[in-house]
């Protein structure tokens, strides 16, 4: 009996001490504070609480790291039955364990066709037409962000110095492609766009399942049925957890890098490309390459903990070449502005943007306190999936799902920076990936030792499997169109297929009235007559769309003064571009006042006082006049 408490005792001691540690972060949650920063001028949610935005960082890692790593300690030590972490040991985790692992399975590839063919008849079934709809006081604001830049470059001839680029090169600037490869630089062009981008992530979504699946070492028929429930699941029940548009690079990167580390095929032209993408991130979206340069710096650690230095030679050679490629072919001036912008948002973007994260197990903490747990479940998931001798693994596998899971942990960031529901639940996305993966795998494994189920494959290949296969992707289509059993709503969709092209057509040449209410229409109209004189447009509220809607590039780079203009940072320079190109109108206030914060722009504030004077109320936008 005494034996028997024992060896209880021994077997969950790690997840008690683990399960402890996590108790004591939560209790001390509200206690684990950085000083706040006094110097910092930037008014938002942290100013007004006096909070440090860095808080929920260290909150996080003292949530996770501590409880993790003293689970994986005793769990190395009190089982008999694990790999080992020692790098020299036979045993070591990564160690090759059989001649097979070299062989990549391309059995999985007819199913792969198949979820592609299925998100590509769904994104042709979608009715375009439903994106064309007046535009909220928000949209005017957001989708500012990406109408601006464009029409700042095609009326200036500058990329970096006409516009103060909030997301990244490309990211502010996808009109610009639209332009190119549409032919059409419009509201729905840059929609479609996006709808392309978010399609991207399903289908990238697909390859990267495939790609570890393939790796497993289950019974054929098994591996196939995991693939097909994992992937279904992953495109039709999160497709809008990854993030949106942005993340179709980072998931692209995700693909690569696992190859890199994967395969042995093109390896070192794979870990070139991997260096490139630390300046090809950066210019696409500036969160993204901040996330994807932190994964090519613990894939430096990686080789150089597992003595590839020929590989970690590459990368740092394709790093610094890509570098200095792109530093050299734009201008001294471009240089600085383009660091100088970089720095700006990496300095004020947590100030400006944050919001604090919910105490786990607080009131309303649901989904806050369900993503840290889902996070935590699947890092202990993930050690017994590494060390485990239960679950003989390909080595890939365990190197894949790992790297995975660690760019998910680092795309939570947007979580941790910007806490409302929606960023908690865009950023689950690839960490829900590798908890149902892990959740699957092992009962997957489970059943494989099956005697019954082992009968039961075996008959099911007499039957022919693939013909059970396609009858489920008959199930899986019929499922993944939106109210099957309304007739009109199919036929709706059959009909969407046949006329795509017109439909896709009508939405990229959509005309901008259309996505304005009457009311805006005729503000617009007010405004047009009042800045006729003017080259340019200035304002001061949070309707950063209407440089665009009036033809007219904005006056200053700052065209977005919420997220912009900042005393002691910018706002000298915002009054020098303001004062060089003197419009006789602004824009001073209107009812869209979205994460305007005047404060942060008093100096502002006192020029327009000095050098204009009110003019007009129109319907609740204020305008002013040159004095």
């Amino acid at each position: 009996m005494l034996c028997y408490f024992k060896y209880k005792m021994k077997k969950y001691l790690p997840i008690f001490l683990s399960f402890l540690l996590l108790i004591v972060s939560i209790i001390f949650w509200d206690s684990i504070k950085l000083p706040y920063n006094e110097n910092n001028v930037i008014v938002g949610e942290s100013f007004h609480k006096k909070f440090n935005p860095f808080n929920d960082k260290i909150r996080f890692l003292l949530f996770i790291i501590p409880s993790v790593l003293i689970y994986l300690s005793f769990y190395l030590k009190t089982n008999t039955n694990t790999l080992s972490l020692n790098l020299k040991s036979k045993e070591y985790f990564l160690s090759k364990l059989n001649k097979k692992e070299n062989y990549y399975d391309n059995s999985l590839n007819l199913y792969s066709y198949l979820f592609i063919l299925l998100i590509t008849l769904e994104f042709l079934s979608l009715d375009f037409n439903r994106f064309i709809n007046p535009m909220t006081g928000s949209d005017i604001f957001h989708n500012g962000t990406f109408l601006v830049p464009p029409l700042n470059y095609l009326k200036k001839g500058e990329l970096l110095q006409s516009t103060m680029h909030s997301y990244g090169l490309v990211g502010n600037n996808l009109g610009l492609f639209s332009n190119f490869i549409l032919g059409y630089y419009t509201i729905g062009s840059i929609s479609f766009i996006k709808l392309i981008l978010i399609y991207f992530n399903q289908f990238l979504i697909i390859l990267i399942s495939k790609k570890v699946i393939s790796y497993l070492n289950l019974e054929d028929s098994l591996k196939k049925l995991l693939f097909i429930i994992f992937t279904f699941f992953l495109i039709f029940s999160i497709p809008h957890y990854y993030g949106g548009p942005r993340t179709s690079l980072y998931l692209f990167f995700i693909l690569l890098l696992g190859s890199a580390l994967c395969d042995n095929s093109y390896v070192k032209f794979k870990i070139f490309l991997v260096g490139i993408f630390s300046i090809l991130s950066v210019l696409w979206w500036l969160d993204i390459g901040f996330y994807t340069n932190i994964l090519i710096i613990l894939t430096a650690i990686y080789l150089i903990f597992h003595g590839e230095n020929k590989k970690l030679l590459i990368l740092i050679i394709s790093i610094f070449l890509s570098w200095a490629i792109f530093l050299l072919i734009i201008s001294p001036d471009q240089i600085k502005e383009f660091f100088y912008q970089l720095n700006l948002i990496y300095s004020t973007s947590d100030y400006l943007s944050g919001i604090e994260y919910i105490k786990p197990f607080s009131a309303s903490s649901g989904r806050w306190t369900k993503a840290l747990l889902v996070i935590y479940i699947t890092s202990l998931m993930l050690i017994h999936l590494n060390f485990s001798k239960k679950f003989i693994l390909d080595y890939r596998v365990k190197i894949f799902i790992s790297l995975i899971f660690f760019a998910g942990i680092i795309l939570f960031n947007d979580a941790l920076m910007r806490s409302d529901s929606y960023h908690v639940k865009s950023s689950s996305g690839l960490y829900t990936f590798v908890f149902l993966l892990l959740v699957l795998i092992f009962l997957f494994q489970r059943i494989e030792i099956n005697k019954k189920v082992k009968k039961l494959i075996y008959k099911l290949k007499l039957i022919n499997f693939n013909i059970i296969i396609f009858i489920f992707f008959s199930f899986i289509f019929s499922s993944s169109i939106h109210n099957f059993n309304d007739k009109n709503n199919l036929l709706e969709k059959i009909r969407n297929i046949l006329y795509v092209k017109n439909n896709i057509k009508e939405l990229i040449q959509a005309e901008d009235n259309l996505y304005l209410e009457s009311n805006f229409l005729a503000i617009l109209k007010r405004y047009e007559e009042l800045s006729k004189t003017d080259n340019c447009i200035q304002i001061l509220s949070s309707d950063t769309a209407l440089p665009y809607f009036l033809k007219k590039p904005s006056c200053t780079q700052f065209f977005t003064p919420a997220a912009q203009i900042f005393n002691g940072i910018t706002e000298n320079r915002f009054i020098d571009q303001l004062d060089k190109s003197s419009p006789n109108i602004i824009l001073f206030n209107s009812p869209n006042n979205i994460s305007l914060y005047r404060s942060n722009m008093p100096l502002t504030l006192k020029y327009v006082e000095e050098k204009y004077s009110f003019y007009e109320n129109y319907n609740g936008y204020i305008f002013y006049k040159k004095k």
